[in-house]
């Protein structure tokens, strides 16, 4: 019977217990381009693996293209 009057006071401490959590997990935009831009980077070195596994020596050509496109694009004037 006190064991019963004792545990309706449990839903306050369970919700109180992940307020802390609640708050560390917002995101800025900031975290979230960086999250995009290594899954980015990511997805394109797995291609690229899968490319090299398939094909060989000629994913190295079709990388060795992108380069300077690549660079091209990141420091031309805006």
């Amino acid at each position: 019977m006190e064991q019963e009057k004792g545990a309706g006071d449990y839903r306050s401490r369970i919700s109180g217990s992940f307020q802390s959590a609640r708050k560390r997990s917002k995101q800025s935009s900031e975290s979230l381009s960086a999250n995009l831009l290594r899954f980015g980077i990511i997805l394109f070195l797995v291609l690229f693996i899968i490319a090299y596994i398939q094909w060989g020596e000629i994913a190295f050509y079709g990388f060795a293209l992108f380069i300077p496109f690549y660079l091209y694009m990141k420091f031309k004037k805006r």
